[in-house]
């Protein structure tokens, strides 16, 4: 039998596959979404880092997705010297796994980077406000921002000034991986999206 059946639905390997990338589009449209934080890992001078980022866009068309992030962070300067980075997905709910890997590109001053500020809150455009940026020592215990925003999201007009600080990371999917954790079996997938176009999709043993 080369289909899983899923709540009554059975799925072949393109159908997952599809299903994979509309799990994944919906997460980033919805804050309370299972899949809507995820761990990304790269490569840096200490070996793998891993943070917790927040789904924000999905071009599945593409197989890309985006994360948004400060470009004073270790992340980004990481990036900028190594591309290469993997997503971890979990949705406990329904007992799924999705891992992915590509190459990622970093928009600050562009189109992309202009959309996405343009749709963000005031209270996601505040976090880019301080004077320092990630992981810069601090003697105490503090959130980074301006005390004026600590309690109280900016103005349209106060926030622009953290526009310099905002970047958005892009990932171009070349390996994804799909598990399903269930008591009388899992099942595992695997996809590889190659040069050209080309594509290939596999059953893996869990």
């Amino acid at each position: 039998m080369n289909t899983v059946l899923i709540d009554g639905i059975n799925y072949d390997l393109n159908s997952l596959e599809k299903d994979t990338w509309n799990r994944l589009l919906n997460a980033a449209l919805r804050y309370k979404d299972p899949l809507h934080n995820a761990v990304v890992a790269n490569v840096n001078t200490n070996g793998v880092n891993m943070r917790t980022v927040v789904l924000r866009k999905v071009w599945p068309e593409k197989r890309q997705l985006a994360f948004h992030t400060d470009i004073r962070s270790g992340k980004w300067k990481e990036l900028q010297q190594q591309n290469s980075i993997s997503w971890l997905f979990y949705d406990a709910a329904s007992r799924l796994q999705i891992r992915l890997a590509g190459t990622t590109t970093l928009h600050q001053d562009d189109v992309i980077a202009n959309e996405a500020w343009a749709t963000s809150s005031m209270s996601s455009r505040k976090i880019y406000l301080g004077d320092e940026g990630p992981s810069v020592k601090s003697l105490l215990p503090v959130s980074g921002l301006p005390p004026a925003f600590e309690t109280n999201d900016p103005s349209l007009e106060e926030s622009l000034a953290g526009r310099k600080n905002f970047g958005i990371v892009v990932t171009s999917v070349n390996w994804m991986e799909w598990l399903w954790l269930n008591s009388k079996g899992h099942r595992r997938a695997a996809f590889t999206y190659g040069e050209k176009g080309s594509f290939s999709a596999d059953w893996l043993i869990p």
